[in-house]
């Protein structure tokens, strides 16, 4: 499919590593729309958008990808599922058929998947995938299914700043983003969920970890510096959540606070009148290497684009 929509360019360079991100974008949106060709992007710019914003999983996300992606297609307990591992690793967001080899040789040996009739063994290696076409989900498997319960959850979790400033941008961007409605449908896929637009009677913390638990994604803002922000962020991540971060583009590197003069502001004062020292943070450095969505006030309508195909991209 991404060989198709290339075959529009032929005279534009694609390497090798960018054909093979288009081709998983590409399968996924395929498989995401029961099977129904994708639209073919109308511009060369689409493409490397798609290019630029996608997040590639990691090995640990790459596994449970497959699980729940078996257990997707699995009808009944012992259902078995056909994988072609020559023509489906982009549909599981793997770079070549070898690296889904090792993937499913991993899940067999851990028995969270077993090879439908006549395979069983104590220990798989890739090369044994290749005269294995079917695979049922195993009772291990399904301990850690149970474990990834959360990520059958429609709730996209927003984390942050709560600031008069960032309604706008919860509204205008990242709500309409997480709520968009796909084609054909009447409801949105998603739930955005922000802490406080939900009504509890719970310790605030308690409800804060109990909603990220609940959420199959995060979207997190690192806009203002907010610890808070950063807490649930990494209690996400602990828990092989995908977390997409955005941040607005002046938050995103450390810089010197201006008055409106244009003087630098070094020092602020407490209400004790204790002189504080000052400076605008950016994004923590445990963070800075993060692939990130940036964003500007006078573009939130970009801003909205780019987080919603985000979403599609790579959310399961």
């Amino acid at each position: 499919m991404a060989r198709a929509a290339l075959e529009f360019f032929e005279g534009e360079r694609f390497s090798e590593n960018q054909k093979k991100l288009l081709s998983i974008v590409f399968r996924n949106e395929y498989e995401r729309r029961n099977k129904k060709p994708p639209e073919i992007p109308a511009t060369l710019d689409d493409l490397h958008r798609y290019i630029r914003e996608y997040r590639p999983l990691s090995s640990l996300e790459k596994l449970d990808y497959c699980l729940l992606n078996f257990e997707k297609a699995t009808e009944f307990i012992g259902h078995n599922v056909p994988v072609n591992s020559e023509f489906d690793y982009p549909y599981y967001h793997c770079v070549d058929p070898i690296e889904l080899k090792h993937i499913l040789a991993f899940l067999l040996n851990k028995r969270f998947i077993s090879p439908f009739k006549g395979h069983d063994r104590e220990d798989y290696t890739q090369y044994d995938v290749d005269h294995i076409s079917h695979f049922y989900v195993d009772q291990q498997g399904y301990e850690r299914l149970r474990e990834l319960q959360g990520t059958d959850s429609n709730i996209g979790f927003v984390a942050m700043w709560f600031n008069p400033e960032m309604l706008s941008v919860y509204e205008q961007a990242i709500y309409p983003a997480i709520e968009y409605i796909e084609e054909g449908a009447s409801e949105p896929r998603f739930r955005a969920v922000r802490v406080d637009n939900v009504e509890h009677v719970n310790d605030i913390n308690d409800e804060i970890i109990a909603q990220i638990r609940r959420s199959k994604f995060m979207v997190c803002d690192l806009t203002g510096y907010r610890g808070g922000v950063y807490f649930e962020a990494g209690l996400a991540y602990g828990l092989g959540m995908p977390v997409i971060y955005t941040c607005r583009k002046d938050w995103c590197d450390e810089d010197q606070l201006m008055d409106d003069a244009g003087k630098i502001v070094e020092y602020l004062k407490d209400s004790n009148g204790r002189p504080i020292q000052v400076r605008k943070e950016g994004v923590h450095f445990d963070l800075a290497h993060r692939n990130r969505i940036e964003w500007e006030l006078d573009k939130l309508d970009e801003f909205k684009v780019k987080l919603e195909n985000r979403i599609k991209a790579v959310i399961i």
